[in-house]
């Protein structure tokens, strides 16, 4: 099976959806696909900074690419939101027989509602320019590739239900499959638990607003006025550390070390010595990130959004939150600060949960709805 996987991004193993994407193709291969990519560096050659103008102009740049060469394919899986205009086309340079699957990595209708929901309640503050393209034209493109496409595949139920009851994309064209963990993360060993001292605290992520930042700044400052010892390291920030450092309150920032961005496979390494992560984000189509922490050892502080709902169970495999809700943040932590045996506990059953997410499952499960579509349709041909 020949299959072509399209993103709207730079193919690197270090990035987010990249890097899934990356995963995905060579656990396909592992099937016995053969598997080519189509990024910003085909779309963009030589180019290495890249805004919103690059991603307007991606899905006619992927389009002119697949009308020279879709009829290598047996499968095309592109992002959401990129090969509506190939599509609209009439598919041209398509194999008779194939089929166009489009992939969320995080449905776009639900993270603009929830941005949207925050900016009304003074938690965001959105550019004139927001609604013109990412909460306008984008959402138009998404909801046209979710239509024109022979099947979508998202990444959790919220996403599923939004596709279905909003957009009215029929039930029989959606599919719920989950990222895999990478081999970094599979069969680490059991955290051990750690000396007497502050409790180690780990963020994994951006330092953006829909991650949660400004939450994660109340809480430490609360954390540190009630007496609660701790250390904060805040990976993958994409910020530079002073940025980071001045935005939390000066009693806090002695308690905090900032790692701006890593190699992804060091991530385990890295929280080997980290006991609870927060993940307190306000809107994901996975959270990657949650699972490897789990996968490494710690304790999830989660907002119910993307996979947490999934993977974390309050009182088992960690605790849950509501989205913004600095006050249950704190309570959660100050609980796990206050048990040492129930932390550790929660550690080791929540490293125990997210075992089975491997990327050759979900590999298989791929394969098995790429042949489902094309036995489809060369039944519909006949």
């Amino acid at each position: 099976m020949r299959v072509l996987l399209a993103i709207h991004h730079p193919l690197s193993q270090d990035l987010g959806a990249p890097g899934v994407t990356l995963a995905l193709g060579r656990a396909l291969q592992a099937q016995g696909c053969t598997v080519d990519y189509y990024g910003y560096g085909d779309a963009f050659p030589g180019e290495q900074h890249h805004t919103a103008l690059h991603n307007l102009r991606f899905p006619w740049k992927l389009s002119a690419h697949l009308a020279r060469v879709a009829r290598r394919y047996d499968v095309l899986d592109v992002t959401t939101g990129d090969a509506w205009p190939w599509a609209r086309a009439g598919r041209p340079g398509a194999a008779r027989r194939h089929a166009l699957v489009t992939r969320s990595h995080g449905l776009e209708h639900t993270v603009s509602e929830q941005l949207r929901a925050d900016a009304r309640e003074g938690k965001a503050r959105l550019s004139w320019k927001y609604p013109l393209y990412n909460g306008g034209f984008r959402l138009w493109e998404v909801a046209q590739s979710l239509r024109l496409a022979d099947h979508a595949v998202l990444l959790n139920e919220a996403d599923a239900a939004y596709a279905r009851e909003r957009l009215r994309v029929a039930a029989s064209k959606l599919s719920i499959i989950p990222h895999g963990l990478g081999e970094a993360f599979q069969g680490l060993p059991l955290p051990e638990p750690l000396a007497e001292g502050p409790l180690r605290l780990a963020t994994v992520g951006t330092f953006i607003q829909r991650k949660g930042r400004e939450d994660v700044i109340a809480a430490a400052g609360r954390l540190h006025a009630l007496g609660v010892a701790f250390t904060l390291t805040l990976y993958g920030t994409g910020t530079p550390e002073p940025e980071v450092r001045a935005a939390f309150p000066p009693s806090v920032q002695p308690h905090l070390r900032v790692v701006p961005g890593y190699a992804h496979a060091t991530l385990p390494g890295l929280l080997a010595r980290e006991e609870v992560l927060l993940f307190p984000s306000h809107a994901e189509g996975y959270g990657m990130a949650l699972v490897e922490a789990m996968a490494s050892g710690l304790v999830p502080v989660s907002t119910p959004v993307g996979v947490a709902p999934s993977v974390v169970h309050p009182g088992h495999t960690g605790l849950l939150v509501p989205v913004g809700d600095v006050d249950a943040l704190v309570a959660a932590v100050r609980a796990l600060a206050a048990d040492p045996l129930q932390r550790y506990a929660l550690r080791r059953e929540a490293q125990a949960r997210v075992q089975g997410l491997t990327w050759p499952d979900i590999a298989a499960r791929t394969r098995g709805l790429y042949e489902g579509l094309l036995d489809a349709r060369t039944a519909g041909s006949k």
